[in-house]
């Protein structure tokens, strides 16, 4: 009797593990249990699309079958599921699919029988965009620096501001991502100037493209040339009619001064020394009063 029993069970056994579904219908395993998704990546740009990809089992063991799957996600902050798309396994249960993500949550899979998987967290880039800004500015004159943050909501916004003067300017976007804030430069020279985006619930933080930004102060000028053309420049060379550059009294030679009058702005070097008129900081060659569609005396704005 003894001997009988150990005998009937091993061939019970046997019998069992002759019914079982074979190791090749599931090419993947998982501990996610029957309904199992993979991301190729867990953080992603705005509006970027990560590769979605699992198996689906069917919940009761037998021959595998194509079936449909439904990939929900859910936005930080929120209890509900979205279903986002729908795709259909292959003959060996498996399926894959590339989705566009937008905002921080949780992606999960589930099965046309009810099997669903385990949610995976995904983290979302925030998109910061500056609009053009201005490349010159007048002292005290307002330049403004908009621009929208992808995706939306409210966020903290700073503007920093480095260069002749340093400020650090703050404000708040709208719901729809738009921001716009205004700097007014207090004294001539180069700025650079870089916008900086807070995290929120819906995307990780950002940071915009380094702007320049040159300001200028008023100052008056007159031209020269005529009757001096073909003599001995300052600063080295021979001034003729085509000859772009400004003389100054103090500034060193050679250094690179801008110049806007009206809507015109032109970049020259100090060439020459001058201008010997009381009041008068600046004389401009001719070609330079050309460039710029200045008379004869006037104010022009400079950043020196």
């Amino acid at each position: 009797m003894n001997r009988i029993l150990p005998a009937a069970l091993a061939a019970a056994l046997i019998m069992a593990l002759s019914f079982a579904t074979p190791a090749a219908a599931f090419p993947e395993s998982s501990a996610d249990g029957v309904v199992t998704l993979k991301l190729d990546r867990s953080q992603v740009n705005h509006g970027a699309s990560v590769s979605v990809r699992g198996l689906a089992r069917p919940s009761l063991r037998g021959t595998v079958r194509r079936q449909s799957v439904r990939l929900k996600f859910r936005p930080v902050g929120s209890r509900k599921w979205h279903r986002v798309q729908k795709v259909r396994t292959d003959g060996q249960g498996r399926y894959r699919v590339r989705l566009k993500v937008n905002r921080n949550g949780q992606i999960r899979a589930v099965s046309s029988d009810g099997q669903g998987s385990v949610a995976r967290r995904i983290t979302v880039r925030s998109r910061l965009m500056v609009a053009g800004v201005r490349p010159v500015a007048k002292v005290g004159k307002r330049v403004l620096i908009r621009g929208a943050v992808k995706p939306g909501g409210r966020r903290r916004i700073k503007v920093v501001v480095r260069g002749a003067e340093r400020s650090v300017l703050k404000t708040t976007t709208r719901y729809h991502g738009g921001f716009a804030v205004a700097f007014r430069p207090r004294s001539s020279g180069q700025y650079s100037v870089r916008v900086f985006a807070a995290h929120n619930a819906a995307a990780t933080s950002d940071r915009g493209r380094l702007i320049r930004l040159t300001g200028l102060r008023p100052t008056h000028a007159s031209y020269y040339g005529p009757g001096l053309y073909g003599n001995g420049m300052a600063c080295g060379g021979t001034l003729t009619t085509s000859t772009r550059g400004v003389a100054h009294k103090t500034l060193p030679c050679g250094t690179r001064v801008t110049l806007r009058y009206g809507t015109r702005t032109v970049k020259v070097r100090v060439i020459d020394r001058g201008p010997y008129v009381a009041g008068r900081e600046f004389d401009l060659t001719e070609a330079t009063r050309n460039d710029l569609g200045f008379g004869s005396t006037g104010t022009v704005w400079t950043n020196r």
